[in-house]
């Protein structure tokens, strides 16, 4: 159920006002709480204090008259409701009160600490900085708590017929503004009516008052005449609109039929270009791995070579040692009057081999061979890596790691006319495509290699990466004859090369740009003609 604007006036005001009375009771009551605990509290630190200096010269006298005398006297008082004096070594003197035997006693500092009804409170008989004794004192809270109640009783009266004044007031006023408001809500529903029904004939109210409402009643008829004259123009916009609307639709049904026929091309296009896409990617590939086939068999058959020739020689060791394994047999097993014979023979066969020799040979053999066998394992894994090209799928890994690959991969064509540098820094691993990257890292120090044969002298390649604003950031830079400003502007062009023909596909560094571009990556080139080039190679963290 909606109310009414006058309703929400008063429940609005009244709000406020329950707040702010909220607010001024719980202060006026908390403060006035405060004033009667501390009253409570400084008159029982009082009376405990002013009782332990009266019975001070009985108790250390031990006239237990005088102290039955001043206890009587004292729990006269109506909210006294135990008195105990206790001497050296817990010993009672004076106990008066219901149970004051029984009175667990725990001294509380404050009204919230009370929890049996009465605040316990105790003052100490000293003489000369020793204690003799001791006042245990409660006092009822009763009186206190009555107090307390009375305030909040008075405080909530105030603000009850404060509310009442608060609401009186509220409903006065409501009625007095919404009175014109009704009207203009009356005209309002007039005038939504004939909207609906397209017979707007005007709408018009009475202006009463000289205030804002009467000049918001005036605005209303002016609106409201207005209106009329709008919605005429707008029935005879509507109806040329209609006649537009059925030429428009003839019209659009043609077009649709021609974008759908157009779309269709598109997407045949659009399949055509992704295979040819593909097919580009994979003739780069099978061209990379053409280049690099000689150097990737002479890497693998050089350590081959030496594994083979270690294997000759650790099986003539071994045959060396499976005839000192006879002789040391033959001795083990010959009699006592053949052992002198059996040990001649083995003595001299040891000496005729040298085993010093042997065993130390053996363990470098067997070292470089482990070490050959780790040269071809490492070769074969990038070769592995290489291989993934042609696979969308993405995997988390260490971008050194494809750099090292790569020099692996193409250090036949490196090692004769170049030196190598690296100053590679620990990289978190990222989302990439490890075949296409490694194919990209290929494509630039391959040609970094060819710009370097093309001076005719050994230069340097340097790899460096480096973590900058969420990117790891590779530069691959040499030494070698460097690009004009021509070359540049082309280098990432399909089909361009500057190498003769027959000596390159020109789609290199294309789709190197396009891999690094699908990685959300960025690569670029410095280079100057006869002072060298360096690309440098961006990949976003966040791809991880």
């Amino acid at each position: 159920m909606r109310s009414s604007l006058k309703t929400k006036t008063i429940i609005g005001v009244a709000l406020i006002e329950v707040v702010l009375l909220a607010i001024l009771i719980v202060s006026a009551i908390s403060f006035l709480t405060d004033i009667i605990d501390e009253t409570l509290t400084k008159r029982a630190e009082t009376t405990a204090a002013l009782f332990a200096v009266t019975t001070k010269g009985p108790l250390l006298a031990y006239d237990l008259a005088s102290l039955e005398a001043f206890s009587e006297a004292l729990i006269k008082q109506s909210d006294i409701t135990y008195i105990k004096i206790i001497g050296q070594n817990e010993k009672v003197f004076v106990y008066h009160g219901k149970s004051a035997e029984a009175v667990v006693f725990k001294q509380d500092h404050q009204l919230s600490d009370v929890t049996d009804g009465i605040f316990d409170t105790v003052a100490y008989i000293t003489e000369g900085g020793v204690v003799f004794g001791r006042i245990e004192l409660g006092i009822s809270i009763q009186p206190t708590l009555t107090k307390i109640a009375g305030v909040q009783i008075w405080s909530g009266s105030l603000a009850l017929l404060e509310l009442l004044l608060v609401a009186s007031f509220s409903y006065i006023l409501g009625s007095y503004l919404t009175r014109q408001l009704k009207t203009l809500n009356v005209g309002s529903r007039k005038v939504k009516k004939a909207l609906k029904t397209r017979k707007f004939e005007g709408v018009e109210i009475i202006v009463k008052g000289n205030d804002e409402l009467s000049d918001l009643a005036i605005s209303f008829n002016s609106l409201s005449e207005s209106l009329q004259h709008e919605l005429l123009n707008t029935q005879a916009q509507q109806d040329e609109l209609q006649v537009l609307n059925n030429e428009l639709e003839s019209k659009v049904v043609k077009r649709t039929e021609m974008l759908e026929l157009k779309n269709q091309e598109l997407l045949a296009i659009n399949n055509k270009m992704k295979e040819t896409q593909h097919q580009l990617l994979q003739a780069e590939k099978m061209a990379s791995v053409g280049q690099l086939a000689a150097g990737v068999a002479h890497e693998i058959n050089n350590p081959i070579g030496f594994v083979s020739n270690n294997l000759l020689i650790l099986k003539d060791y071994a045959s060396s040692y499976k005839l000192l394994s006879y002789e040391v047999s033959q001795l083990v097993k010959a009699d006592d009057s053949e052992k002198c014979k059996a040990f001649l023979r083995l003595k001299e066969y040891v000496n005729k081999e040298d085993f010093d020799y042997i065993n130390d040979d053996v363990s470098d053999l067997v070292n470089e061979s482990a070490e050959g066998l780790h040269r071809i394992t490492e070769i074969v894994t990038g070769l592995r890596q290489f291989s993934r090209i042609d696979d969308d799928k993405t995997q988390l890994f260490d971008v050194n790691t494809c750099l090292k690959t790569t020099l692996n991969m193409v250090n036949n064509e490196l090692k004769y006319n170049c030196t190598i540098e690296t100053d590679f820094i620990s990289m978190p691993k990222i989302a990439i495509n490890v075949g296409k990257i490694n194919q990209v890292f290929t494509n630039i120090i391959v040609n970094a290699s060819h710009a370097l044969a093309a001076t005719g002298k050994p230069g340097l390649i340097s790899l460096s990466t480096r973590l900058e604003n969420n990117y790891i950031v590779i530069k691959i830079r040499d030494t070698g004859i460097g690009m004009p400003n021509e070359t540049l502007k082309s280098i990432f062009n399909p089909f361009f090369t500057t190498k003769p023909e027959g000596s390159g596909t020109g789609l290199g560094l294309s789709i190197s740009f396009g891999i690094i571009k699908d990685h959300n990556g960025e690569i670029s080139v410095e280079s100057k003609l006869g002072s060298g080039t360096c690309f440098t190679v961006k990949l976003p963290i966040t791809n991880s």
